[in-house]
């Protein structure tokens, strides 16, 4: 009786962890009224911030930049980044990327480590709206843009609870606990203040104000 209840319990964590980082995520907003809404996916300063963190490729810019024009931001560095054809890598779209963000008015470059923050309080201001699915973006956090090395006890504890999930069942807390101690943890990153952010003070550029 007791294995087979054992094989009941085993069954549908297998089960209930299949779309864990595939389904559609879910708001926690009402449980987290003070975090902030994301910034829009196109704010040049989110995208300066993926590109410094190395979250965004050079061979994406160009469709990048087609889509900032569609939004209604246009410079001269903008235009011929969105008609690119030869950028195969980084190296090769890095000058128009640079003249393009400072063009939009950013302090081009931003400094890794504060890109990097940049982009993490994004992450979890999308995961607290519901745009994004917690157990991607906590994988993104760990594997892409910190490579593994936490920055602070919030990310730790992010990557911790992300390191847990694949522990054997009787020695991990229930997916329901695990969920509800990420959430906390993107819930305390989303509500970082701008002075945490080391750096230069960045201008806000969420708006088609900014175009030239």
């Amino acid at each position: 009786m007791l294995s087979r209840a054992l094989r009941s319990l085993l069954g549908r964590e297998a089960e209930n962890l299949r779309g864990l980082y595939t389904d559609p995520p879910c708001s926690a907003a009402s449980e987290y009224p003070d975090v902030p809404a994301p910034e829009a996916p196109l704010s040049p300063i989110i995208l300066a911030a993926r590109w410094a963190s190395h979250s965004l490729y050079g061979e994406d810019m160009p469709g990048i930049a087609l889509d900032l024009l569609e939004a209604e931001f246009d410079t001269p560095a903008l235009r011929r980044l969105a008609g690119e054809t030869q950028i195969r890598n980084s190296a090769d779209a890095e000058p128009l990327v640079g003249r393009m963000f400072r063009e939009l008015g950013l302090p081009y470059p931003l400094q890794e480590q504060q890109a990097k923050w940049i982009v993490s309080r994004q992450l979890a201001r999308e995961v607290i709206a519901g745009h994004r699915n917690a157990w991607a973006a906590a994988s993104h956090l760990e594997i892409v843009v910190w490579g593994w090395v936490p920055a602070n006890s919030d990310l730790e504890t992010i990557f911790s609870i992300s390191d847990e999930i694949d522990w054997d069942v009787p020695q991990r807390r229930s997916l329901s606990e695990l969920n509800t101690a990420l959430i906390a943890a993107f819930a305390r990153i989303a509500t970082m203040s701008p002075e945490g952010l080391d750096g230069p003070k960045l201008p806000d550029t969420d708006s088609r104000e900014q175009s030239v």
